[in-house]
Order: C-alpha cells, then sequence, then structure tokens
C-alpha cells in the first residue's frame, strides 16, 4: 500500500501543475493586447491594378504594429476602385499612399459624419500628420465674464481671462493640404487640414477657428484613454500661480559662478 503513496501524489502534483498552467494561459490570453482589423490584398498586385472587392482582404492586426497610413476594414469601401501605385504582396497592408484619388474624397467620410477643414500653420505636429492619423484638437480661448460687486450701486465689471482645453479628444484625420512656402514651393502637411466629425460638432470647429488659436496633438492609433474631452482639464493663470507654490525665490550672487564653484569645492 505504501508502494502507492508516491504514484498518488505524483498524479496530483501532475494535475495541480496543469490546472496552474491552463490558468496562467487563460490569464495571458485576457491580457493579451488589442487587435484592430485592416485592409490587405488578396493576391498579388501590380501598380496601375484597379482593386477590387475580391482583390482585398480583412486582416488582423496589433494596434501598437498597426502602420500608420493602414486603412481600417470599416473603410474597406474607399479602397474598392481605387489604383494601385506600387506593387502590393499577397497579405501586404494597403496604405493610403498606395491608392490613387480616382475616387472622391466623400467616399471616405464616415456615415453621420462631415468633413471639415482646419487651418494650420506650417511647422510642428501638422507636419507630420498623415491621412488615417487621429488628433486631438486643443484650443487657447480668451473668455469673458461678469463679476458683480459687492457695492450693489457699482456695474458690473468684466473680467477676462485665457484658458487652454480640448476641444476634441480624438478626431480621424481625412486629407492633408499643402500651402506654398516662403521660397514658393509646397510644404506639405501644413496650410489645412481636413477633420471627420458630426454635423454639430464640425459647426464648433468653424466657429472655433474664428474665437481661438487651435493646436494638434497627435495621438496613438486606436488609444482609448483620456477620450472625454473633460478628463484633461483647463490650463489658466491658476495653474501656473499653483506652480510656484513650496519654491523658493533664487537669489543672484553678486559674482554668479565664482560662489557656486567655492561653494562647490568646500563640498
Amino acid at each position: 500500500m505504501k508502494n502507492f503513496i508516491p504514484l498518488v501524489l505524483a498524479v496530483l502534483l501532475g494535475l495541480a501543475a496543469v490546472l496552474a498552467v491552463g490558468r496562467l494561459l487563460k490569464e495571458r490570453n485576457k491580457a493579451k493586447e488589442k487587435t484592430t482589423t485592416v485592409v490587405a490584398v488578396a493576391r498579388d498586385v501590380a501598380a496601375g491594378d484597379v482593386l477590387t472587392a475580391d482583390s482585398i482582404m480583412k486582416k488582423e492586426v496589433a494596434l501598437s504594429a498597426r502602420p500608420a497610413q493602414s486603412i481600417f476594414w470599416s473603410r474597406a469601401e474607399v479602397v474598392v476602385g481605387q489604383k494601385a501605385m506600387r506593387s502590393i504582396i499577397q497579405g501586404d497592408y494597403v496604405l493610403l499612399s498606395d491608392v490613387g484619388l480616382s475616387r472622391s474624397m466623400a467616399d471616405i467620410v464616415g456615415e453621420g459624419e462631415w468633413a471639415v477643414s482646419l487651418a494650420v500653420p506650417p511647422g510642428g505636429i501638422a507636419r507630420i500628420v498623415q491621412p488615417g492619423d487621429e488628433v486631438a484638437v486643443i484650443g487657447t480661448f480668451r473668455i469673458k465674464s461678469q463679476v458683480k460687486s459687492a457695492d450693489l450701486s457699482a456695474a458690473i465689471q468684466e473680467v477676462s481671462k485665457e484658458a487652454t482645453m480640448v476641444l476634441f479628444p480624438r478626431v480621424r484625420v481625412l486629407d492633408v493640404g499643402a500651402m506654398a512656402s516662403a521660397h514658393g514651393a509646397e510644404e506639405s502637411g501644413s496650410g489645412e487640414i481636413i477633420l471627420a466629425l458630426p454635423p454639430q460638432q464640425a459647426q464648433v470647429l468653424v466657429a472655433a477657428q474664428r474665437k481661438a488659436q487651435l493646436t494638434l496633438a497627435l495621438r496613438r492609433p486606436g488609444d482609448e484613454s483620456a477620450i472625454n474631452r473633460l478628463d484633461p482639464g483647463m490650463v489658466d493663470e491658476l495653474t501656473f500661480d499653483n506652480l510656484l507654490q513650496g519654491m523658493e525665490s533664487v537669489q543672484l550672487p553678486k559674482i554668479p559662478g565664482v560662489v557656486i564653484m567655492k561653494e562647490a569645492v568646500k563640498k
């Protein structure tokens, strides 16, 4: 009977190991990176070929590995009817730069969206933004408010302050325009950017361009964080006043550098 005890223990330990490995694999699957689906070619395509519905296929890819100019499968209809600008090997991605402009941009606008232009200065983030990217639109406004005086007979005072806040946390870029530089050449990525927004928000963007200085922030593709515009908060004068709390004023010595060197030697 004693000879069976080690055998039973070995079986039990083996079962425990199998259960532990199964649980570990299950947890790893849960923590698996999010994926998305993009457009790829179902067969070899030569430059100049017209892409058809049966020449493209859905391809699953990790969000972190998705090329910036790849086309989401939900927008696959945009590719059909386009001419390939280069040869594409079977299974390879179809990029926005791979297809011509033989179709109207209206085909790229999603259902329930309007395409609206945003004027941007040359340089900065606008220089590197590409169609298909996701951006945040940040505005700096001069906000006016009325303040009542403690003296009820006094007139109401108007106070003006500057504030910076996020208007649109995540917006899809449809196209990037070009602007002539000071040397007469076209400077890509500046001038105006075409964004896709629901109608009411498109109106806000148009009006905001007249009232505020707008800046772009480039987002990571498929990033689900900070999509509520209230999350980043607001930057105003109080923000910078708070930066000074707990800090001491620096006194400049009569002989800058020399005193610092002497103190460093003593140490």
